[in-house]
């Protein structure tokens, strides 16, 4: 509307209310039947950067009254060696992939420079399922996601208790756990 009126008074004009009214009605109708703004990233399908940032914070923010903990886990994948980014069939297999491992878990996944970002409720299950996801990574492109490592950020203290009571089977037996910490910098290592 700013624009509109300054059109005018850059032209020397008085100011058509009708033809600003006009506009104001054309655009809350065209708004209303717009499609939401996406907040999925055009490669690999999982939730934009700033659609991830603003769910952590909601969680964060108001987790005292959720009362399911929750924690971000880094699934970290090799960079690939002769580009700066994986290719875009890659990035769409793996988003497919992550999607399909963490379907029904509540979860929220964000890849961002050659990690997957996941936040999550806090449960055996979903540990479960995160090492599942992470094996279904490493298997894409024969191998070129091979070896990822997986690291848990607790948003909470949550993270040290439930560790402590949860075992991890992971697909290779011979993987090593790191030992769960506490407070905000605290991660498990898979």
């Amino acid at each position: 509307m700013t624009d509109f009126r300054a059109l005018f008074e850059a032209a020397e004009q008085s100011l058509d209310v009708d033809a600003l009214q006009s506009l104001a009605e054309g655009w809350a109708e065209v708004a209303e039947l717009a499609p939401a703004i996406s907040c999925t990233d055009v490669y690999t399908g999982l939730a934009t950067q700033a659609h991830f940032q603003r769910r952590v914070h909601e969680v964060s923010t108001f987790g005292a009254d959720n009362p399911r903990q929750h924690a971000v886990a880094v699934i970290s994948v090799p960079r690939p060696n002769e580009s700066r980014t994986h290719c875009w069939t890659l990035l769409a297999r793996m988003g497919e992939a992550v999607k399909g491992q963490l379907h029904g878990t509540g979860a929220l996944a964000m890849y961002q420079d050659s990690a997957v970002h996941v936040l999550f409720p806090l449960d055996e299950g979903n540990l479960s399922r995160l090492v599942e996801c992470k094996a279904a990574m490493e298997a894409l492109g024969d191998g070129a996601l091979s070896p990822a490592r997986m690291k848990l950020y607790p948003l909470s203290s949550a993270l040290a208790a439930t560790a402590a009571t949860t075992t991890i089977t992971p697909h290779d037996a011979s993987a090593k756990h790191g030992a769960p910490g506490s407070g905000p910098k605290a991660s498990r290592t898979t």
